[in-house]
């Protein structure tokens, strides 16, 4: 009797000593999982803010170009209508002038060739 009244007493101090072994152990693990996660956290919210930066950077950039396009059409347009609106003889001249420059260039070296 004795010596079932030891093993029983053993087993019960082996079953605390478990239960507070098995405690810490899970108590460890939550707070190094803890630790991990905000680890975690804090890299994808540095990755977010970053990849926003960048984002809203390119949208400037597009915007910017985006308005250059849209003034270098706009002076296209207009000087493509005042070209087709010429009238007077010096108008023409003053167009062709360039246009008459570059066909001699190109002549002059053809004939040089």
């Amino acid at each position: 009797m004795q010596n079932l009244s030891l093993q029983e007493q053993y087993a019960k101090s082996v079953r605390t000593e478990v239960a507070d072994s098995i405690y810490n152990i899970y108590h460890q693990v939550k707070a190094q999982e803890k630790e991990a996660i905000n680890e975690l956290m804090q890299y994808v919210q540095a990755n977010s803010d970053q990849m926003e930066k960048d984002i809203t950077a390119c949208t400037t950039g597009v915007r910017s170009a985006t308005a250059a396009a849209k003034n270098a059409s706009e002076q296209i347009s207009k000087s493509v209508k005042r070209f087709c609106t010429v009238r007077p003889i010096g108008d023409l001249l003053y167009y062709a002038a360039p246009v008459a420059v570059v066909i001699d260039v190109l002549l002059r070296l053809f004939d040089f060739i």
